[in-house]
């Protein structure tokens, strides 16, 4: 299936490139203006369902591929608790707009299936974590293994150039896969090295034990994306505050924290239909999340230096968000210098 954009603001994006070849004011003007959204190329759409016969498991994906023939990183996402293929829509479609391969995976188990029946919430929790995980390693072993789904060529996909997002749930899955420590043990491991860089949106810490042992072992590329109303305290307690423990406990190291005033829980879903609490994101939110992290995976999966050098100076970046938002970067300390030598 192919379409043209949806009715969605890609001006982000498309500021965001401007910004990388001319002015780095840019950027940060037209994010805070709202842009007239512009055609973009076509993207092919496949959906399946494939099925896991070693853990007798079948795994709903959609796939969206930017056009052309040159090879693509890809990047899979991760629903939260409920969810379903449309949690991350908009995120999806800004990243494939800006020539990434976007898989999002369902999970059954924590997936829309078992949305508001009695004792839903028991889902969260390390049975349903692990097979999360699973999924997200087969769907990998399957991207590297099939050539073709529907009319989307797999053949395109950049096994070396792996990234992943989830929200919510899907963001304890992330740091699950990105190398995150439990107090139990997880076997088989539930960490995958083959993701290069992950972004969490409404990440959040372990509820019980050290968070800084917890994520002591993260040591690759990770945005973490919440606001200052990213709560939902009926399914799981954690406030707005405590969903930026991920960041500041993850070994420094090109991990970067975006917290975008007012956004709340059901913002950060990224869902192009209103949803049961607050709908869709508003045009600030949206821009804000596609721009930053489009210059995220570029730098991280393209090895993009302007973009890595605008997500390292977060002084001109700050410039571009709204009033109340915040941005912080975690880099890799300078070595420090040699001791001079003692005297004899």
């Amino acid at each position: 299936m192919r379409y043209a954009s949806r009715t969605l603001s890609v001006g982000a994006v498309l500021s965001y490139q401007l910004a990388m070849r001319f002015f780095p004011w840019l950027l940060c003007s037209l994010l805070l203006t709202p842009v007239s959204v512009l055609a973009a190329a076509p993207i092919t759409l496949c959906e399946n369902a494939w099925h896991d016969p070693v853990r007798r498991r079948t795994v709903p994906v959609r796939i969206r591929v930017p056009a052309g023939a040159a090879k693509l990183p890809v990047i899979l996402f991760s629903h939260g608790l409920g969810g379903s293929l449309d949690a991350g829509a908009i995120w999806a479609q800004g990243w494939a707009e800006a020539g990434f391969a976007v898989v999002n995976v369902q999970h059954p188990g924590s997936d829309s299936a078992i949305f508001g029946k009695p004792g839903f919430k028991s889902a969260l929790g390390g049975d349903q974590l692990m097979a999360r995980a699973g999924d997200i390693q087969f769907v990998i072993g399957e991207l590297g293994r099939r050539v073709i789904e529907g009319t989307c060529d797999l053949k395109r996909i950049d096994m070396a150039r792996i990234g992943m997002a989830g929200h919510s749930f899907g963001a304890q899955t992330v740091q699950a896969i990105a190398g995150q420590q439990f107090l139990f043990v997880m076997e088989p491991p539930m960490s995958d090295p083959r993701v290069r860089a992950a972004i969490g949106f409404s990440p959040s810490p372990p509820l019980i034990g050290s968070p800084a042992e917890a994520f002591a072992r993260i040591r690759i590329p990770f945005l973490s994306i919440t606001g200052t109303e990213d709560a939902v305290p009926s399914v799981y307690p954690v406030t707005a505050l405590q969903r930026q423990e991920p960041f500041r406990m993850m070994p420094p190291g090109d991990k970067f924290l975006l917290v975008l005033n007012g956004a709340t829980h059901e913002m950060l879903a990224g869902q192009l239909s209103p949803t049961m609490l607050n709908g869709e994101p508003p045009v600030h939110i949206r821009n804000t999340v596609i721009a930053i992290s489009v210059a995220f995976w570029r730098a991280m999966l393209q090895a993009d230096k302007p973009a890595l050098q605008w997500l390292q100076n977060p002084a001109e970046l700050r410039a571009g968000l709204s009033a109340g938002d915040i941005f912080e970067a975690r880099l890799t300390p300078p070595p420090s210098p040699p001791k001079a030598p003692l005297s004899p």
